[in-house]
């Protein structure tokens, strides 16, 4: 579509939820580079590439940082790595979790709004090469090590000038309702070493979310732009998380649902069933929650679409 019409705004369907940010990020599971039109590998159909100017969509939506520390950072070689950072970089999009070199990659983002300075990490679990350890982008991604990433939590939290710290994620098993023990564990980690909250991604469904010492570590938000699994309804659903993060306080959450129509990412608000919408939604979150045995209390959808969600402590929705 890009290629077609450069201008095209794939996520305008978003952009009243977008305008409610002082920050937005984002999770670019594709590499941006010139490949003369191509962007599925010949070869293999889940290798793929996206245009330079899907970096200029990205600045026209607003969005501020990219995690682009994920399984298809390498997709299309070095060559198309390096482009992928050009490009964002020429846009002013700023991006973490991979860099030109291994000081670059592990660097956290931060990003400072009236005085509030937010710290953002992102690492990736996954990798398409076999193990990033033996590959030759070890040094240019950011990987999630058990031992390394609670470390650099722990000393971002001991800089004063810092008033938040925000993880993201990608990692686990494609398809399933529930984190892998590995997850868990890693995430609650990253928690215990002062994290503030953690944003997860690469399974392509929603999982749950968990408060864990007060702090909202969200397994997975489903897919934004991607075309859903025809076997697996649930990768037609996501959501946007709304968090209102204040230094020493306990961050709100809200979740903003949505459901994927063709490539569009489409709130309820507006929409014939928009109450069915929200039930099934808000079922299975509640449902996939139970799974990190977290009750969860969800608030009425608002004028937004949007619902807060909290630790259960009062009347079922």
């Amino acid at each position: 579509r890009l290629l077609s019409d450069p201008a095209t705004d794939p996520l305008a369907t978003l952009a009243p939820l977008r305008a409610s940010g002082d920050v937005r990020v984002g999770n670019l599971e594709s590499q941006l580079s010139e490949q003369g039109g191509v962007t599925i590998s010949r070869q293999n159909s889940l290798v793929f590439v996206g245009p330079p100017v899907g970096a200029d969509a990205l600045a026209r939506a607003r969005i501020t940082v990219v995690s682009t520390a994920n399984n298809h950072a390498w997709d299309f070689g070095r060559r198309a790595f390096v482009e992928t950072l050009e490009n964002l970089d020429r846009v002013g999009v700023r991006h973490v979790g991979t860099g030109r070199t291994r000081d670059e990659a592990l660097s956290p983002v931060i990003l400072e709004h009236e005085g509030h300075r937010l710290a953002l990490l992102a690492v990736t679990d996954i990798w398409n090469q076999g193990p990033l350890a033996a590959h030759v982008a070890r040094d240019l991604v950011a990987d999630a090590d058990r031992e390394r990433l609670p470390r650099q939590v722990a000393e971002l939290r001991r800089d004063v000038s810092l008033d938040s710290i925000v993880v993201s994620y990608h990692g686990g098993d494609e398809y399933q309702d529930a984190p892998t023990l590995r997850t868990r564990r890693l995430l609650r980690a990253v928690v215990d070493a002062g994290a503030d909250a953690v944003l997860g991604h690469h399974v392509h469904v929603v999982q749950g979310i968990e408060w864990y010492r007060g702090k909202p570590i969200l397994y997975s938000m489903g897919n934004l732009l991607m075309q859903a699994h025809r076997g697996v309804p649930a990768t037609a659903y996501g959501y946007l998380a709304r968090l209102t993060l204040a230094r020493g306080g306990v961050p709100r959450l809200e979740v903003c649902p949505f459901r994927i129509v063709g490539l569009t990412p489409t709130p309820f608000v507006g929409v014939p069933g928009r109450d069915a919408f929200e039930r099934t939604f808000f079922s299975r979150l509640r449902r996939v929650s139970w799974l990190v045995e977290e009750r969860l209390q969800v608030a009425a959808t608002g004028a937004d679409g949007c619902a807060a969600v909290a630790p259960k402590s009062g009347p079922e929705r």
